[in-house]
């Protein structure tokens, strides 16, 4: 078990989801299953005094926290279907619209989270209840892990699927590079 103790500044709660998540990310890609770091947050109690001066003055630490900038919002994806209603969630099958519009939601997530469990996208999307939402889930991610548009970390109940940021589904093919013939003074020049 890692245990990382952070004391600093005050912070929000987004700011502390944010870079909880991000040293989360960084031992589990050192091997360390991310269920198995706890990320523990306190406050500087003590003056910090570096060569250029006062770095951070316990006392100042009941000023409110400097705003943070939002992380920038992803266009929203085209929706082809229309939203369906919440009836879907308790017939024995979903038809295609249903499912497009719920593969749709789920990457609208995993674009503003960076990165989901499967638990907690069933809980964004409202699917708790549902008995068939993990393995429809579980499908949605390895369709879009096949696209290449995410990223598979970790295993069993510590899987998170993290967003790769440029969607093959809307990206142009690639480039394919092709030798020039020396031999050809067509070609040379252009």
């Amino acid at each position: 078990m890692a245990l990382i103790h952070i004391k600093c500044g005050p912070l929000s709660s987004d700011q502390k989801k944010r870079i909880g998540g991000r040293v989360i990310d960084a031992f589990h890609e050192e091997g360390i299953p991310a269920s198995s770091v706890i990320v523990l947050f306190g406050q500087e109690e003590t003056d910090l005094l570096l060569e250029g001066g006062l770095l951070f003055e316990a006392r100042a630490r009941e000023a409110a926290p400097a705003p943070v900038p939002a992380r920038p919002t992803p266009p929203p994806a085209p929706s082809a279907a229309p939203e369906p209603d919440e009836s879907f969630k308790n017939k024995l099958r979903r038809n295609k619209g249903e499912l497009h519009a719920l593969k749709e939601q789920l990457i609208g997530f995993l674009q503003t989270e960076g990165a989901l469990s499967s638990f907690q996208a069933q809980e964004m999307m409202g699917l708790k209840t549902c008995d068939w939402a993990p393995a429809t889930l579980r499908r949605f991610f390895s369709e879009l892990e096949d696209e290449g548009v995410i990223q598979k970390q970790g295993q069993k109940r510590g899987t998170r699927y993290v967003w790769k940021g440029l969607s093959g589904l809307h990206a142009a093919a690639p480039a394919r590079l092709i030798k020039r013939n020396e031999e050809d003074p067509a070609e040379v020049g252009g």
